[in-house]
C-alpha cells in the first residue's frame, strides 16, 4: 500500500467530474438498485459491488422519505448534502431453544460519514465495535478460527466476545472513463447471493481500485493487502502479510447478455528466500496475469473465472460462474477423483416483482466446489484473508442449494433464506491429512499411498465423512433508516447438522434493532481449526 498510495495523488489534477462515492455493500440498502439493474434495458453492471452512487439515480424513492420523528435519521444521510452520516447501532437479544436456552446478545455501536470535498472528491469513514454471545454453531466456528465471520478477530475466551470493524476510502472520478479508490473495505464480484470469485465473507482489507467504464464494458483492477492471522494471538503487528491482484471485466454484449472474466493472483512477501513485498510485476492493467505468473517461475496462486448472465423477460436474470484453479481435461473426463482438478461452478436465477407482486424478489441458486479448490502448496498463499475464505464461506469440497425470498413494502422488509449443503468433513484420524476440505492445509499433506508417494486419486465430494446442513433464516423488519440499513427486527434461525457434533440443532429467536450497513453471512460451518 505504501507503493500504490502515491498513485492516487497523481490523478488529482485530472479530476473533471462530480464526486462519486459508493453505496454500502449491503443488500438491505442496495436491494432496490439491484432490481433496477436486473431489469431489461438496463446498462448497469450489477455484478460489480459496491455500487457507485452516481450510477444509481433515484435510489431512495418517495415512499422512503422522512416521516415524523424517524426522519432525523434520513436527514443526516440526505444524498444531496455535502456531509452525510449517522449512527450505527446493534441491540439484539434472544434465546437459542435448541441449545442450553442461554440468553444471547449482540450489542454494538459506531458511526458512518461521507464528505464531499470540492466537486471531485468523496471521503468515507465508518466504524463499529460489538460485544456478542453467539449461538452454538457460530461459537464453535469462532473458537476454531479465532475470528468472527466477516467482522474481525474475536477477543475473549467466551462465552461473549468483542470484535470490531472499520472502513475508509478516498474516491475520485477522472475524466469520462476512470475511477480511482484508495481505501479499506470489501468488494464483491458476481450476481449470486454467493460468489465463487470474490465475496464479502471476510474481514475488511486495504485496497487500491481502478474502475474503467467505456462503451458496454466495466473493468476493475483491484490490488489488495491480505492478512494471515494464524499464530498472532490477535495482535495485528504479528499478522503475516500477503498480497492479491484481481481483475474483473464485465461486458454487456447486448441488452440481455453479459459476459464476465475474472482473474486473481495471490502471493506472500514474508518468504526469507524470496523477499519482494508488493510485486510490481502484477501491476498489469490487462487481464490474463497467468503469463506473468509463469515468467516468475510460477511461485504464486493463480485462479481464473468466467461468468455468463442472461436477462429473461423484463425482470428475471439467469446467472452463472465457473472458477478454475487447476484443470486437466483428461482427468476430468476420466472421473478418477484427481486431487488437482480444482474447479467450482454456480448457477442461479433471480426474479423481481414476481407474479406481478411489486417488491417481491425470489432467488434460487446452486454452488458446487470440488475438493482442494482454493488451496495451495504454500498455505500462506491460499485463497483466504483473516482466517476465512475469500469466496464461499464453506471453502471447498461441498455443494449447496439455496432459495431466497424478500418482500418490500415502503419501509417493511420480510426476508427468508433456506439452504441445504452437503460437504466433506475431516475426522479424528484424518484431521492432519488433506482430503480437500480444509483450505488452510497444504495440498501436499494428502494421505500417503506408500512410504514415498502421495495418493493422487479418489478424492470425491463428501469424503471422508459426509455432513449435511440445513439452515433457515426468517426475519421481519421495519427500516428506521433506509440509507444505513438501521432496522427494528424480529428474526428466527433454525439450523440442523447431521451427524451431530456438540449442538446439532439451533432454534434461535431474537428481537431488537440492528444495522445492516454491511451484509452478514450467518450460514457458516466450522470446517477447520486454525493454529
Amino acid at each position: 500500500m505504501k507503493r500504490i498510495g502515491p498513485l492516487l495523488l497523481l490523478v488529482l489534477p485530472l479530476a473533471t467530474l462530480a464526486q462519486q462515492g459508493y453505496l454500502p455493500l449491503s443488500s438491505v440498502i442496495d436491494g432496490r438498485t439491484t432490481a433496477q439493474m436486473h431489469a431489461y434495458g438496463s446498462s448497469g453492471h450489477s455484478g460489480i459491488r459496491p455500487y457507485a452512487r452516481a450510477d444509481q439515480p433515484g435510489l431512495m424513492q418517495d415512499s422512503l422519505r422522512p416521516k415524523a420523528l424517524l426522519g432525523v435519521f434520513d436527514r443526516w444521510a440526505d444524498d444531496s448534502a455535502h456531509f452525510r452520516g449517522g449512527p450505527l447501532l446493534d441491540a439484539q437479544g434472544g434465546m437459542d431453544l435448541g441449545g442450553d436456552a442461554a440468553f444471547l446478545h449482540r450489542l454494538g455501536g459506531g458511526f458512518w460519514t461521507d464528505a464531499d470535498v470540492g466537486k471531485h472528491w468523496t471521503f468515507h469513514l465508518d466504524g463499529m465495535a460489538w460485544s456478542e454471545r453467539f449461538t452454538g454453531y457460530l461459537d464453535s466456528l469462532v473458537r476454531a478460527t479465532q475470528v468472527t465471520p466477516g467482522e474481525g478477530y474475536a477477543y475473549g475466551n467466551g462465552p461473549a466476545y468483542t470484535h470490531y470493524d472499520w472502513n475508509a476510502s478516498a474516491d475520485v472520478a477522472v475524466g469520462r472513463y476512470f475511477h480511482f479508490t484508495l481505501g479499506r473495505g470489501k468488494n464483491f464480484f458476481g450476481e449470486g447471493l454467493r460468489s465463487l470469485f470474490l465475496s464479502d465473507n471476510t474481514y475488511s482489507y486495504p485496497y487500491f481500485k481502478i474502475t474503467t467504464t467505456a462503451w458496454h464494458i466495466k473493468y476493475v483492477n483491484l490490488f489488495t493487502q491480505m492478512s494471515d492471522v494464524r499464530g498472532a494471538a490477535g495482535d495485528p503487528q504479528n499478522y503475516l502479510r500477503k498480497f492479491a491482484s484481481f481483475h474483473y471485466l464485465s461486458w454487456n454484449a447486448s441488452k440481455r447478455v453479459n459476459f464476465g472474466v475474472f482473474e486473481a493472483i495471490v502471493w506472500q512477501d514474508n518468504d526469507p528466500n524470496y523477499p519482494r513485498g508488493f510485486d510490481i510485476n502484477y501491476v498489469n492493467p490487462m487481464v490474463f496475469l497467468r503469463p506473468v505468473e509463469f515468467s516468475l517461475g510460477s511461485p504464486d496462486n493463480a485462479l481464473l473465472g468466467f461468468a455468463f448472465n442472461v436477462k429473461v423477460g423484463k425482470r428475471t436474470l439467469l446467472y452463472s460462474q465457473l472458477m478454475l484453479d487447476e484443470f486437466l481435461l483428461a482427468n476430468v473426463r476420466a472421473g478418477d477423483g484427481w486431487y488437482a482438478n480444482k474447479q467450482a461452478f454456480q448457477v442461479g436465477a433471480i426474479g423481481h416483482d414476481v407474479l406481478g407482486q411489486k417488491g417481491l424478489m425470489l432467488r434460487a441458486e446452486f454452488n458446487y466446489v470440488r475438493p482442494f479448490m482454493y488451496t495451495h502448496s504454500d498455505t500462506r498463499q491460499n485463497y483466504s484473508h483473516a482466517g476465512q475464505p475469500l469466496a464461499h464461506p464453506y471453502g471447498s469440497n461441498f455443494w449447496e442449494a439455496l432459495v431466497q425470498g424478500e418482500w418490500r413494502k415502503d419501509r417493511w422488509v420480510l426476508r427468508e433464506l433456506f439452504s441445504v449443503a452437503v460437504m466433506g468433513q475431516d475426522t479424528g484420524s484424518s484431521a492432519n491429512s488433506s482430503y480437500g476440505n480444509n483450505i488452510f492445509l497444504n495440498e501436499n499433506s494428502r494421505p500417503l499411498r506408500d512410504s514415498t508417494h502421495y495418493e493422487n486419486f479418489d478424492y470425491y465430494l463428501g469424503d471422508p465423512l459426509k455432513v449435511t446442513i440445513l439452515h433457515n433464516e426468517l426475519s421481519m423488519g421495519y427500516l428506521v433508516a433506509p440509507r444505513s440499513g438501521l432496522m427494528m427486527e424480529l428474526a428466527w434461525t433454525l439450523r440442523s447438522r447431521s451427524p451431530e457434533v456438540g449442538q446439532g440443532l439451533t432454534n434461535y429467536i431474537r428481537l431488537g434493532i440492528s444495522t445492516y450497513f454491511r451484509d452478514r453471512h450467518p450460514v457458516q460451518e466450522a470446517r477447520y481449526v486454525l493454529q
